[in-house]
């Protein structure tokens, strides 16, 4: 069947149409008077010194990282089973519980733990009435990249089969900032093609992800006065993280879920700051998640960088309430 060129243009128009309809979005808002908090807050902060990533390092940024703090709620622990041991649950339990959140830390699978999420887990548990399931995964190089997805994989299998008995609800949200997003999306593609339980998810929160192992154009961009994360640290971390790797196996969508089938997928909130270095892999991340027939959600908060949104920043409270409204939004619409 042949078509006109007039008709090829109204085809493709329909098609983006489409695919436009399918998302929601903050750009509209203007977030001008509060880019100075923002700007003075970045340029008062010190320099990361250049230094190779040894494990001893590694470590000791850990443990400046976990440090307990105060919450409203208090957190229990709980392990299961996973493929190289015992898999660490921290875990939320407000007094009413409408879903439950299986949050994914970040810290480029070399620092980060589930105590580090504490602040903001225990917020969004009171706020969206959630039981928040965060997992304490095996971490790089002790242990090598992917053990870190199939941890993941371990724990969102072990939740689906218990949240009913453990929490009172079936319904679950997948989420995770950093590398935390990407093991959020490889986690959700999971239960998609091997546990046959997309349905179960109500969403998924990609928060500032790494989604291209290969590198988008603004990570490859990245420089030394980038905030947040800048050219050193992320091919430091890189350099744990894939190690020898080729570029086809840095880009196999099981590592890099950019380039994964994101068809018949939960909807999912995509959240970045234009200041950060990993700017492309949310906007190419949302454009396929989106494009593949899936619902999004796409924020966008200007000059902030990379992990804004546990900052003490206004911006980073706007974010936080955005997505939580969001999460809220999606509960209500599946009663």
């Amino acid at each position: 069947m042949k078509y006109s060129y007039r008709a090829f243009l109204f085809i493709l128009s329909a098609i983006a149409v489409n695919n436009m309809s399918a998302q929601q979005n903050n750009l509209d808002v203007d977030y001008s008077e509060y880019q100075a908090e923002a700007r003075e807050y970045y340029m008062a902060q010190p320099k990361i010194p250049h230094m190779t990533l040894s494990l001893e390092i590694i470590k000791m940024v850990r443990a400046a990282m976990d440090k307990p703090v105060n919450t409203v709620l208090v957190p229990t622990q709980q392990e299961i089973d996973g493929p190289y041991g015992k898999i660490g649950l921290r875990i939320f339990k407000p007094e009413k519980i409408d879903a439950v959140y299986l949050d994914i830390h970040g810290g480029g699978h070399i620092w980060g733990s589930a105590m580090a999420d504490d602040s903001l887990n225990d917020v969004m548990a009171q706020r969206c009435r959630l039981a928040v399931v965060s997992v304490d995964y095996h971490l790089a190089p002790e242990y090598p990249f992917p053990a870190q997805i199939y941890d993941c994989n371990a724990a969102v299998k072990w939740l689906l089969a218990n949240a009913e008995a453990e929490f009172g609800t079936d319904k679950i949200f997948i989420g995770g900032g950093s590398a935390g997003a990407q093991l959020a999306a490889t986690t959700a593609i999971y239960v998609r093609d091997s546990l046959n339980a997309a349905s179960k998810i109500l969403g998924v929160g990609l928060q500032q992800g790494l989604f291209d192992l290969g590198l988008t154009p603004s990570h490859r961009q990245a420089s030394d006065e980038t905030w947040g994360l800048n050219k050193w640290l992320l091919s430091e971390v890189l350099r744990h993280i894939c190690g020898t790797m080729t570029m086809e196996e840095r880009q196999n969508p099981f590592c890099s879920p950019l380039y994964a089938d994101l068809q018949n997928l939960p909807p999912a909130f995509f959240l970045i700051g234009t200041a950060d270095a990993l700017l492309d892999d949310t906007y190419f991340m949302e454009a396929r998640w989106r494009s593949a027939g899936n619902k999004t959600y796409l924020a966008v908060f200007p000059e902030v960088a990379h992990g804004f949104n546990i900052l003490h920043l206004k911006m980073a409270d706007l974010a936080n309430e955005l997505y939580f409204n969001w999460i809220n939004e999606r509960i209500a619409q599946s009663e």
